[in-house]
């Protein structure tokens, strides 16, 4: 009866779960890039965090294109 349903989880849930998973790398990334960025000030630094662990992963997408580190 549910088989031809179109949210399946057995199709979605892999799908989910993986992009979770390349999200909650990307926010760590960028935690860790912001906490050893010298060119951001630590109270810059504890806001950017802040962002995002509580607005994540907006504020995260944003430092990557504004404030991260360049090599």
């Amino acid at each position: 009866m549910y088989s031809h349903h179109v949210w399946n989880l057995g199709i979605w849930l892999p799908i989910i779960v993986v992009a979770a998973l390349l999200i909650a790398a990307f926010e760590v990334w960028m935690i860790i890039d912001v906490a050893i960025n010298k060119k951001i000030n630590d109270k810059a630094k504890v806001w950017w965090i802040i962002g995002m662990v509580i607005i994540h992963p907006f504020v995260a997408i944003v430092y990557f294109f504004t404030d991260r580190r360049k090599h």
